[in-house]
């Protein structure tokens, strides 16, 4: 499970709005929710304390999901830039 699926999944599970998690959070607009959820970005940490708390998250577990995420992102990117190197070669 990725950290943005659990996102949702606790959302969800509080039936949540991107509204009410986004005000939960203290975040002006949803679509921050909606960056996170949909597009995968990981939040800054003092962000992932916050989304735990009021999702009633253990704050390990999401931290461990964002770990894993980013560092599947930036081994794609990693990936992608060689490939694009190797190709010029």
């Amino acid at each position: 499970m990725s950290f943005a699926q659990r996102i949702r999944e606790l959302r969800k599970a509080k039936s949540w709005s991107v509204y009410d998690l986004a005000s939960a959070i203290g975040v002006k607009s949803p679509g921050y929710v909606s960056k996170i959820e949909a597009r995968g970005e990981i939040p800054s940490p003092e962000m992932i304390i916050r989304l735990a708390q009021a999702l009633g998250a253990e704050v390990r577990e999401l931290f461990d999901l964002a770990k894993k995420d980013k560092g599947q992102q930036l081994t794609h990117t990693i990936n992608k830039k060689y490939d694009e190197g190797y190709a010029l070669y």
